[in-house]
């Protein structure tokens, strides 16, 4: 039997507290701890070190109490208190938190030119910035045996390196370490990344220039007219690579314009067959996004090596943007069996069926899918005019007497003082460790706890899809409703939004700096915020649930005012308010094919999730759902008006669900 957690008593005493609640006055002292220790937490952080340490006593069985030290450490750091840290990390040995200690103390040391003490405080640098500490670090402490070896690795690099590495670059010039042949490999590297100032930079340090570099610089300033000059260009092996490596990057953003230059290009260069075959599969297949005509034949001219699962797609796809059913059905069956069976690939072939008068091959690939829970099996019962297989079936409630992990206590209290990015690192301290039984107990309480990211996370590592109550929170569903009211956003809309969008998770943060439960971009939320008289938007404030739900909510409201069209919202809120103008120019009206020939993949996958989520989130709601095609008139494709599809009966009708 795996050894339990060895919880010490104030820690069961407070989460029996907690999560059992046994009298009102409990949960109202629970109540006062988090709020007080917000306040404090706030006032450590401004270094208020009395006020602080006045109150605390207040917390004195608090589980995560000793995050007031470490804030008040964060306070200090620049005064150095390696001391107290170091009592710090010996008081909690395996906290996250002396991690972020190590960090913080490491950026003082450096910001001080504390050489010798930031090597001892830390003896593994990750990239960039900390880096260049590390190296100059070992350049003022006269460490430099290997120091030649390691600036060369950090300089030798396609990008511009932190200016905290000029001073050890500058040394390593002096030395005589930079050579020609150096910055060849960099100039090389810079016009891979298509760096052109970085390339500009390091061609005048060259003592002698061979030709290649003014066509690199050719290529980055032009590359489409550098083309043009192709039969003045003396063909080595050096300007080979150079073309292959533009007309790759030229393929995926300029294909109509290298498609017709290309036959040159091959013409006058020895270019292997395998680089031949990728160009111009390429160009194939990003010309198939813009939908050029030439596109088709050039894909079907692909040797069948570089007709990829890809490829294939994009035929289909051009094929259902034309609208020549009798195509999309051959070359759907000339996919893989693999590719072919996948639900997309069998409800378009249902498709082409029926639009091919194949009609009981085309009901019978509907009925089959129309039993799955998914977009297209909610696509397909909508053809038929089937009920769809909905079915909650909770899952068991896990060992019956769960005690939570420390961490995990730490996490949760952690989560309700918003402090998310930490409890995310106290969770994962023992979330691992857990049986399948304890984990289905965790989500329980975590519900209790209002953490729905973490219910919706412990159901997808179990694979209990059909937990749809777990999975899908209906939650803070008074305050989408009074922001919703009034509009075309519905308190389904938003949930099914918030699901995809951000899986729950309040500080959820995107590549693209979208934040928050619904993913606003902080330029989008200022602009909200504005319009309704609200003085915002900081990152703090958008990670704030109420605040994040009234700003995405009001900007749901202007696609709606804006497109009038459900997937047109949708798509505009994925990919922006141009895109959605772009597509409903010449694109076709049925919404399935619609959304289907969107050029951008991550748009194609969203939409279908949102749709999805809407119809659970509608059965959730109101037990009967509207069925997927009510969110699906035609698209107003050329400003024509949009019609209920797939017909005039079935849009509006709510379904019935079954279970297997």
């Amino acid at each position: 039997m795996r050894k339990k957690n060895n919880l010490h008593q104030p820690i069961i005493g407070f989460m029996l507290v907690v999560l059992g609640c046994f009298s009102c006055t409990w949960a109202e002292e629970i109540n006062q701890q988090r709020s007080l220790f917000k306040q404090l937490y706030s006032q450590a952080l401004d270094g208020q070190k009395t006020m602080v340490k006045k109150k605390r006593q207040r917390l004195k069985d608090y589980p995560i109490v000793h995050y007031l030290d470490y804030a008040l450490l964060v306070a200090d750091m620049d005064q150095l208190p390696i001391g107290r840290i170091n009592a710090f990390k010996k008081a909690h040995p395996d906290s996250p938190l002396n991690r972020r200690l190590n960090s913080q103390l490491q950026s003082a040391l450096a910001r001080q030119k504390k050489w010798p003490l930031l090597l001892k405080h830390g003896s593994t640098f990750s990239g960039g910035v900390r880096q260049c500490w590390y190296l100059t670090a070992l350049l003022k402490t006269g460490k430099t045996e290997n120091l030649p070896n390691l600036v060369q690795d950090t300089w030798l690099q396609g990008h511009s390196a932190p200016d905290a590495c000029n001073e050890v670059f500058a040394w390593w010039r002096n030395q005589g370490y930079q050579s020609d042949e150096l910055l060849r490999k960099r100039i090389k590297l810079s016009f891979k990344e298509r760096q052109l100032p970085l390339l500009r930079y390091l061609k005048k340090q060259l003592k002698q220039t061979p030709d290649w570099v003014a066509l690199a610089e050719d290529l980055l300033v032009d590359d489409i007219a550098t083309f043009k000059k192709i039969k003045n260009l003396k063909a080595t092996p050096q300007t080979t690579e150079l073309l292959y490596i533009a007309a790759m990057h030229a393929a995926k953003n300029k294909p109509a314009e290298l498609h017709p230059l290309w036959r040159d290009i091959k013409k006058h260069h020895q270019f292997s067959r395998q680089d031949i075959e990728q160009i111009e599969r390429l160009t194939a297949l990003f010309a198939a996004t813009d939908y050029a005509d030439f596109s088709i034949d050039a894909m079907h001219a692909l040797p069948e090596s570089a007709k990829d699962k890809q490829i294939r797609a994009w035929i289909t796809r051009y094929y259902l943007f034309k609208g020549d059913w009798g195509a999309v059905a051959d070359s759907i069956e000339q996919m893989p069996v693999t590719q072919k069976l996948h639900e997309r690939w069998q409800y378009w072939l249902a498709r082409a069926y029926a639009k091919t008068g194949q009609t009981s091959k085309a009901r019978e690939l509907f009925r089959t899918l129309s039993k799955q829970t998914h977009y297209y099996g909610f696509l397909a019962a909508d053809h038929l005019r089937l009920p769809y297989y909905l079915c909650q079936k909770p899952a068991d409630s896990g060992v019956a007497d769960f005690s939570l992990p420390v961490a995990i206590v730490r996490a949760v209290e952690l989560y309700h003082a918003g402090l998310l990015s930490m409890a995310r690192s106290e969770w994962n301290l023992a979330y691992n460790d857990l049986t399948a039984d304890e984990k289905l107990a965790l989500a329980q309480q975590m519900k209790a706890e209002t953490w729905y990211a973490k219910v919706i996370t412990i159901m997808a590592d179990l694979g209990r899809w059909q937990d749809y109550e777990s999975r899908y929170p209906v939650a803070y569903a008074d305050t989408i409703d009074g922001y919703a009211a009034e509009s075309k956003v519905t308190s389904p809309w938003v949930m099914a939004v918030i699901k995809q969008e951000s899986a729950w998770a309040k500080d959820a943060l995107s590549p693209a700096r979208a934040h928050g439960l619904m993913q606003l971009l902080p330029e989008t939320a200022s602009r909200m915020g504005r319009e309704l008289g609200l003085a915002c938007c900081s990152r703090r404030d958008l990670y704030t649930a109420p605040l994040n739900l009234r700003l995405g909510i009001h900007y749901q409201k202007n696609l709606f005012n804006q497109f009038n069209h459900p997937l047109l919202v949708a798509a505009a809120y994925n990919a922006g308010e141009g895109k959605s103008i772009d597509w409903s120019q010449n694109f076709p009206a049925s919404p399935d094919v619609w959304l289907e020939t969107i050029p951008y993949r991550e748009t194609r996958g969203y939409i279908p999730r949102i749709l999805s989520n809407v119809v659970i989130y509608d059965w959730l709601n109101n037990g009967e759902p509207y069925r997927i095609s009510h969110w699906m008139p035609t698209v107003p494709v050329n400003g024509r008006d949009s019609q209920p599809w797939p017909n005039s009966e079935v849009p509006m009708q709510r379904v019935n669900t079954l279970c297997h």
